[in-house]
């Protein structure tokens, strides 16, 4: 009977303790995304490249819709030579991106996606940028197209990271508003279905 008691004393520790340690995790998650929002602001690189936090799991070995559309942006990106002028056959490509993208039952304009088209390879050609750059800016991108993915993001805070990872690469401040401004432009004909 002694033995019958302990067991379920012990499993009943071990259940309260793993459910604590899931709340710890998830408490330390959102501590190290401050502390990139922060450095983003601030033009200090993150400690490790940014994850999409989703809750579609890869299934059977095929990655999440957000890992496909951040690759496809990360593939245009890298692309875009700083340099280089950007073809037209870039930009349209680009803006047909962004459409194809959004995959809730809202999606930008094709004019509102090809001013942000343009407006991001302007800026990726005139202004050198790193792979960590342009992976944050593709995560970024599909925040602000799939919303749904990202519950605890915020638009604005979307927009304004944008505008640092391009202000970092050297864009003028000015420039960079006038790209923020084409994305809050997109975020907001996807929001409007919400």
């Amino acid at each position: 009977m002694k033995t019958t008691i302990a067991a379920f004393l012990f499993i009943g520790l071990l259940v309260v303790n793993l459910q604590g340690a899931g709340s710890e995790n998830i408490i330390k998650q959102r501590a190290k995304d401050l502390r990139d929002q922060n450095n983003a602001r601030q033009d200090v690189a993150p400690a490790t490249p940014p994850k999409p936090t989703t809750s579609q799991p890869a299934v059977s070995g095929v990655p999440n819709p957000g890992a496909q559309t951040i690759g496809r942006f990360q593939a245009e990106f890298s692309g875009i030579k700083s340099g280089v002028a950007v073809s037209a056959e870039q930009k349209d490509k680009l803006a047909k991106l962004i459409v194809a993208s959004a995959q809730g039952s809202s999606k930008p304009s094709a004019v509102a996606a090809e001013k942000l088209a343009i407006e991001i390879s302007a800026g990726l050609a005139a202004n050198p940028m790193s792979a960590t750059g342009r992976a944050r800016l593709a995560q970024n991108l599909d925040g602000l197209l799939n919303p749904a993915r990202y519950p605890q993001a915020r638009k604005q805070a979307i927009v304004d990271d944008i505008q640092t990872i391009f202000q970092a690469g050297g864009m003028v401040r000015s420039r960079a508003q006038v790209l923020g401004q084409a994305a809050k432009a997109v975020a907001d004909e996807v929001d409007k279905s919400r």
